[in-house]
């Protein structure tokens, strides 16, 4: 999968694409009607005006060849991005999926360290309160040593 800046540098060059070039795209709409519409040819009544227009036809088909290879490019390039979008929700989908195992294994782990908790108190809670152990000065005789008890 893509890196998120590879991502984004290239979803920020479609912003410059083909298809956004306003500036081409207000010469084609400005052309002549002449250079389209062959009803346009009967008015030619000169040679000079033949070969005037067939100097206008030759510009806007030099310009649309150009604008017509760069939106291809354009097309392509939408296409391969639209792959990078695709895999990086792919991965980023499964990266989620993932986290969210991790997080059901904390919370059970939490869980059952929440139980260990109680269970602990509960022991705790248990036990009989001895406020002083015997031999710290309470009366008791201290407990015998090992090797006393064998003799």
């Amino acid at each position: 999968p893509p890196e998120p800046e590879e991502l984004i540098v290239a979803l920020q060059n479609l912003e410059n694409a083909a298809s956004s070039d306003a500036e081409v795209r207000e010469k084609i709409a400005k052309l002549p009607p002449e250079v389209s519409e062959i009803t346009k040819l009967e008015a030619l009544t000169t040679a000079q005006q033949g070969r005037d227009l067939l100097v206008q036809v030759e510009a806007a088909s030099s310009l649309l060849d150009d604008y017509n290879s760069r939106l291809q490019e354009e097309l392509k390039e939408r296409k391969r991005v639209g792959n990078m979008v695709s895999e990086f929700l792919s991965a980023q989908r499964e990266l989620l999926a993932q986290a969210e195992e991790r997080l059901e294994q904390y919370y059970e782990k939490l869980e059952k360290m929440k139980g260990m908790e109680r269970d602990l108190r509960s022991h705790i809670a248990a036990l009989p309160d001895i406020p002083v152990l015997p031999g710290s000065g309470s009366g008791l005789d201290a407990l015998p040593r090992g090797g006393d008890l064998f003799r």
